[in-house]
């Protein structure tokens, strides 16, 4: 069964598709204000200085800018000692700092999208974790979304790990939408350029907006020029449209999976959470390599 959010979200991937499909351009009602190059990246927090354990917990989730009654509620229970919460449609509005706030000792990295509203939340992806990264960037979408002309960001963070002289790599995505597969192509290219040197360990997650067959062949094809595997998932309650999971977690070969499940019955979100236990274990890639 499709819930109202749901349906809300479905009909107007369907509307919006349906005037690419028969109009040339989209004239925009609305051109949302949209960030300086310089003005993207927005770090807070009080994570203390040390490194991440080798084993850790990851929350993967687009929060739907916090609207849905029990988000606050299920997002400390989901995020309470995982170790990287990777999470898209952040909204900085005063409801959401203060659930990021609940978690005293995360350190969190933003990259804004655009402003929202009349007074001009920052909304986009943001990473979190008691470990404060070593270096944070991003890429933005040279294509615009249209109706709003607004960008897509993807946020890259790094951050030690513990007894290692190698970084976890941390690529939050929220891939461009409306938009056709040429356009969905040219920017996961752009992310690909961006991230294709980086040395393991790596993972790349979020929601790519993955919806039809064209979008997945190219998010495969890219994470196979990678070698990066997917995550699978029991239970697996992502959110689908056309049967197509939206949201995905891709991982390089030092990273071994302990535990990655989508439970069903979180509603503080039109997407479910995904939630992960993973180990870097160097010696696992390796051993493949004999």
């Amino acid at each position: 069964m499709i819930t109202i959010s749901h349906k809300s979200k479905l009909l107007s991937l369907v509307t919006v598709t349906v005037i690419l499909t028969n109009c040339s351009f989209a004239t925009p009602f609305y051109r949302a204000p949209v960030p300086g190059q310089n003005e993207v990246i927005v770090n807070f927090g009080t994570g203390p200085e040390k490194s991440l354990p080798k084993q850790m917990g990851i929350l993967v989730w687009n929060l739907h800018k916090g609207e849905d009654n029990t988000f606050p509620k299920d997002f400390n229970e989901l995020a309470y000692k995982k170790d990287i919460l990777v999470t898209q449609e952040m909204q900085l509005d005063t409801r959401m700092n203060s659930v990021f706030a609940g978690l005293p000792l995360n350190y969190y990295s933003t990259a804004t999208s655009f402003f929202i509203g009349k007074e001009h939340f920052r909304t986009g992806v943001a990473t979190g974790s008691e470990v404060k990264p070593n270096m944070v960037n991003f890429v933005r979408t040279q294509t615009l979304e249209p109706i709003a002309k607004t960008p897509k960001v993807t946020l890259i963070t790094h951050y030690p790990i513990s007894n290692s002289t190698k970084q976890l790599t941390v690529v939050n995505i929220h891939g461009i939408n409306f938009v056709d597969a040429a356009s969905y192509r040219k920017e996961m290219v752009r992310i690909y350029e961006e991230i294709k040197e980086i040395p393991s360990p790596l993972i790349f997650a979020g929601d790519f907006n993955s919806w039809n067959e064209e979008r997945l062949s190219i998010l495969k094809e890219m994470a196979n020029k990678l070698k990066l595997k997917e995550a699978s998932f029991s239970p697996d309650n992502r959110l689908r449209f056309n049967k197509h999971p939206l949201d995905h977690f891709y991982y390089t070969d030092d990273i071994n999976i302990l535990e990655a499940k989508v439970e069903g019955f979180y509603q503080g979100s039109d997407h479910k959470p995904l939630e992960l236990v993973i180990e870097y274990s160097p010696l696992s890639k390796i051993t493949k390599a004999l």
